[in-house]
């Protein structure tokens, strides 16, 4: 019996489609300089979910890079309008990082940790709820970074 979608999203020009079939294991915001260069701004919103929930349709582009922690992270992009739609961690495999923004509906999208807290631009505003917390975070450690 196939689970029933949870939400579905798409990059810009709809090349790159996804379905996802349950809730997310995390949800976070990550200031970290990597993710101000790849988002272009000073965050980036992403829901984690294990890979084998999550149908990928059509190719992606992608880039790796070496986080703080020495571990890889692998951000996958369509290759026509250049959106970022996934991404992955060498520490976690079997984890994905959806970017929120990429979802057709993120309305259940609520953050439970901000990380890299201290690289945060001053004009990015983001909930002080979750704010400061430290890269040894329980939620780090199931694959945010």
């Amino acid at each position: 019996m196939s689970k029933q979608t949870f939400a579905t999203g798409r990059c810009l020009c709809g090349a790159v489609s996804y379905t996802i079939r349950a809730e997310p294991i995390g949800m976070g915001q990550c200031h970290c300089k990597d993710c101000q260069h790849a988002s272009g701004t000073g965050h980036m919103s992403l829901a984690r979910f294990k890979r084998d929930d999550v149908t990928i349709t059509g190719k992606t582009a992608s880039y790796a890079s070496t986080a703080e922690s020495g571990n890889i992270n692998t951000r996958h992009f369509c290759p026509t309008c250049g959106s970022r739609v996934y991404g992955e961690n060498s520490a976690r495999p079997g984890l994905v990082n959806i970017t929120v923004g990429c979802l057709d509906d993120h309305s259940w999208f609520s953050p439970q940790v901000v990380v890299y807290a201290k690289d945060r631009p001053k004009w990015d505003v983001t909930s002080q709820d979750n704010f400061g917390v430290s890269v040894a975070h329980p939620f780090v450690s199931v694959g945010f970074r």
